[in-house]
């Protein structure tokens, strides 16, 4: 046996302990440890990521407890909706039907189906293989997570703790990238920051959600000072402080991985929500407040673009040449190439994961000439490589629970917990905005990450958080 497997035994064994000592307490720390995927190892032949032990630990005894009663069954739990659906077909009521066509457990069971359908679609035993591999570490654990953070999450100290475990996640690469940055020993070929990332964008990706969050709180303190007393205030400062450092220092290494479609997405989501709260604020004080980010904000991205533009950066300039070797003109391609596979297989799409070993094959043959790029790992689009890779139901299932997600604004009141639902809500519009030029979920970490940001929206409106 490998030495660095006693390594990760006793990892492990620490993990154990510190689940059955507090099962709860390590569900919410999970996040900390999301970029430890990286971490591969096998098992029997069978690839297993480190982090991915890490959830099935926390889940094992979560999933015995349920099942011999230990713990009590949340009937608006993930696992109860289940139950609830098997009632609903056995003795349909129009209500209870309808009531369960609004919950989130119906798109995330849909959307297993379909990633199952497309592993079992999957041509020749090396895909099937190939398939199975992204079933389980793209869809089937990260699922695994959501279902656990739903049960372990109760009130909002819960929710707040996991949370800021994922942003010391990506407090912890962007420290990694600015000291890439500093000793100039870049992975990229291009001297990009990417962390631990082969590509600067996963790195981008992975952080600009938790940019927003900490951008989002950070705003949110100061709206939330004219809600405590005084005796609270001084939480509040320690808290905006915290996280002004967390916004510098995340800021710092998007903008070094020179991700410009990670920036961009994070300030239209910035801007879109500081709109809202600008709009919504009664108070002229709080008009005036809003008024001031709006201008930093503007002033950021004008100077940012202008000083881009001066120095002559080629990877600003690329962003206007469509007909050259560059990002802009190879996505082109790329969805092209994405867009006439999705018109050959509209029902189940091409199997999980196997974009791109269709491009390598089609991708001259579709487009009539040699393309720019040989090989592409991804469509460069959350929706098209949905749909490619769980076809028509699975795209159709995802849409449907991020529009689920978006409704549940209607659905809470409470000052404090309409906050934290924002954040959430901010977060989720950056996956689908950048979603559009970029893959922001198919992967192990991003996975996560976007399972994160569905237990915050949906657990606010659990009745006992």
């Amino acid at each position: 046996m490998p030495v660095e497997y006693y390594f990760y035994i006793v990892l492990y064994a620490i993990w154990i302990a510190i689940v059955f000592k507090n099962l709860k307490f390590s569900i919410l720390l999970l996040p900390l440890f999301f970029p430890m995927y990286l971490v591969r190892f096998d098992v029997f032949g069978v690839p297993i990521y480190f982090v991915e032990g890490l959830i099935l630990i926390s889940a094992i005894p979560l999933f015995i407890g349920k099942i011999t009663g230990q713990y009590e069954m949340n009937e608006r739990g993930f696992l109860g909706k289940i139950i609830h659906t098997a009632r609903v077909l056995v003795t349909p009521r129009k209500q209870q039907f309808l009531d369960f066509l609004k919950s989130y457990a119906l798109p995330v069971v849909l959307f297993l189906i379909a990633c199952c359908v497309s592993v079992l679609t999957a041509q020749g035993d090396a895909s099937a293989l190939h398939s199975l591999g992204i079933m389980k570490s793209w869809v089937v654990i990260p699922i695994i997570y959501f279902y656990i953070l739903m049960s372990a999450i109760r009130d909002k100290r819960d929710l707040n703790f996991t949370m800021y475990a994922y942003l010391g996640s990506a407090i912890f690469l962007s420290l990694w990238g600015l000291f890439q940055a500093v000793t100039k020993q870049y992975l990229t070929i291009d001297a990009r920051v990417s962390g631990p990332f082969e590509s600067a964008n996963y790195l981008a990706i992975y952080l600009a959600p938790a940019l927003i969050f900490a951008s989002v709180r950070f705003i949110q303190t100061f709206l939330i000072s004219a809600f405590n007393p005084a005796g609270k205030r001084w939480n509040i400062l320690e808290r905006r402080v915290f996280i002004s450092f967390a916004v510098a220092i995340i800021f710092m290494a998007m903008v070094l991985s020179q991700s410009y479609g990670g920036l961009l997405g994070v300030f239209v989501v910035l801007l879109i929500y500081i709109l809202i709260e600008r709009f919504r604020a009664s108070a002229k004080e709080i008009k005036r407040f809003f008024n001031r980010i709006l201008l930093a904000i503007l002033l950021i991205v004008v100077i940012g673009g202008g000083m881009a533009a001066s120095l002559n950066i080629e990877k600003f300039q690329n962003l206007t040449r469509f007909d050259e070797h560059t990002s802009i003109a190879t996505r082109l391609e790329i969805w092209q190439v994405g867009g006439q596979l999705i018109k050959e297989n509209p029902l189940l799409g091409i199997g999980l994961g196997n974009y791109q070993k269709n491009y390598n094959e089609r991708a001259e043959e579709i487009l009539g000439k040699k393309p720019l790029e040989e090989t592409r790992l991804h469509s460069h689009n959350v929706f098209m490589e949905t749909w490619l890779n769980a076809g028509l139901l699975g795209v159709v299932s995802f849409v449907w629970l991020i529009v689920l997600a978006y409704f549940q604004i209607k659905k809470v009141k409470n000052k404090e917990d309409q906050f934290m639902l924002y954040a959430g809500i901010a977060m989720l519009t950056y996956i689908v905005i950048h979603g559009l030029i970029d893959v922001t979920f198919w992967k192990n970490d991003l996975a996560l990450v976007f399972w994160l940001i569905m237990g915050v929206n949906f657990s606010l409106t659990k009745k006992d958080v």
